[in-house]
C-alpha cells in the first residue's frame, strides 16, 4: 500500500485553516469514543459462535480422509489374498508331504484363521488410527 491518499490528507490538513480548526474537536471525540478491546472475551465469543462450523467441517474432513485411507488401503487387498491363498496351498502340499493329511489341513486352516484375523485387525485399526489427534510440534506452540 501507498502513503499517497494520506499524504495528501496530511498536506491538505496543514494547508486549511478550518480543519486545523476542527483537528482538536475530533481528537477528543475520538479519545472518548474508544473502545477498550479484551482480547480475551472477544477471542472466546469468537470461538463460541464458530465451534459449530468446526465441528462439521472437522466431521466432513474425517470421513473424506478415512474413505482416501480405506480405498488406498483396498487396492493391494485382492493380491494379499491371492499371496495368502498361495502360501496356504504351498503349506499345505508341504505339510501334507510330510504329515498325515488331518493334520496338515489342521495347520493349514489354523494359519489361514489366524492371517485373516492379523488382516482384518489391521483394517479395522485405519479408522482408530485416523481418529486420534494429531500431535503440535512443540516448537510450533511457543
Amino acid at each position: 500500500m501507498s502513503d499517497g491518499p494520506r499524504d495528501a490528507l496530511v498536506d491538505h490538513g496543514e494547508e486549511c485553516a478550518e480543519c486545523r480548526a476542527h483537528m482538536a474537536a475530533v481528537a477528543a471525540v475520538l479519545e472518548r469514543s474508544a473502545v477498550p478491546v479484551d482480547a480475551a472475551q472477544l477471542s472466546a465469543l469468537v470461538v463460541a459462535r464458530v465451534h459449530p462450523q468446526l465441528v462439521a467441517h472437522a466431521r466432513v474432513t474425517f470421513w473424506r480422509r478415512l474413505v482416501v485411507v480405506l480405498v488406498v488401503a483396498l487396492i493391494p487387498l485382492p493380491l494379499i489374498v491371492a499371496a495368502d491363498l498361495w502360501a496356504l496351498g504351498w503349506l499345505y502340499a508341504v505339510a501334507s508331504a510330510w504329515l498325515p493329511a488331518l493334520i496338515a489341513t489342521y495347520l493349514v486352516v489354523s494359519y489361514g484363521s489366524t492371517v485373516m484375523v492379523l488382516l482384518g485387525s489391521v483394517y479395522a485399526a485405519i479408522p482408530l488410527l485416523l481418529a486420534r489427534p494429531l500431535r503440535v510440534p512443540e516448537e510450533a506452540t511457543t
